[in-house]
This record gives C-alpha cells, structure tokens and sequence, in this order.
C-alpha cells in the first residue's frame, strides 16, 4: 500500500470516528418499535471495535488504534455536554450512560488487540 494510499485510507478512518459519534449520539433517543432498546450503544460498540481494528491495521501501529477511538470519545462527550440553554443530544439517562460505556470499552478493546497484534515478534505469528 502506497503511502498516500495508506494516509487516506487512515484519514478516511478518523472521519467514520467522528460521524459514529454523531450518528450514535442522535440515536440515543430512538425507540424503535416503540421499544427503549439501547441502538446507540450496539452502533457504537461495533462501530469503534470495527474502526480501531482498521486503523491499527493501516497504520500498522497502536496509536493507529488510539486515535479513532480518541476522535470518537472527544466528540461523543462534546455531545453529552449541556448548553447554556439547557439543550443536550445524549442525555444523562441510562441508554446515554450506556452508549458512552459501550463505545468506550470497544475502543479500549480495540486498542489493546492492536497492542496484542504487535507484540508478535516477525516470523512467529504461524504464517
């Protein structure tokens, strides 16, 4: 993979990290079927474990890992933050608790399979 290949593809990576939040952070509020089933921490736990691996895997390196999952978390806190107006888009209730719990541990999960990946020393990994 070229290097300008690598760097968009990273980059590309980083900008699904701050959509996932945005996204997962409107859909904290949704009930689908008119069940209060928590949709935003499913998104955002698949979400962040998928984009940590892919950007461990193109960066080739942990902090490749760290990253998205930095991205994700600063801009899903952002949200969680209320304004002066008394607005916030993830509220303070179980469902916003738990997708900001959910998303965090994947990407913590995500970072320390990095981290697992490569500590394999070259030549023993079984290929």
């Amino acid at each position: 993979m070229s290097r300008l290949t690598r760097s968009a593809s990273y980059l590309l990576v980083l900008l699904l990290s701050f959509e996932l939040a945005v996204w997962g952070g409107f859909l904290v509020g949704a009930r689908p079927f008119g069940v209060a089933f928590p949709v935003a921490a499913v998104v955002a736990g698949v979400g962040n474990l998928g984009l940590g691996a892919a950007g461990g895997r193109i960066a080739q390196r942990t902090v490749g890992a760290v990253l998205p999952e930095l991205v994700w978390l600063a801009v899903a806190l952002a949200l969680a933050t209320m304004r002066p107006e008394g607005d916030t888009v993830v509220p303070a209730t179980l469902r916003g608790y738990a997708f900001l719990a959910v998303g965090a541990i994947a990407g913590a999960v995500a970072i320390g399979l990095a981290m697992g990946r490569g500590a394999t020393p070259q030549g023993q990994d079984g290929r």
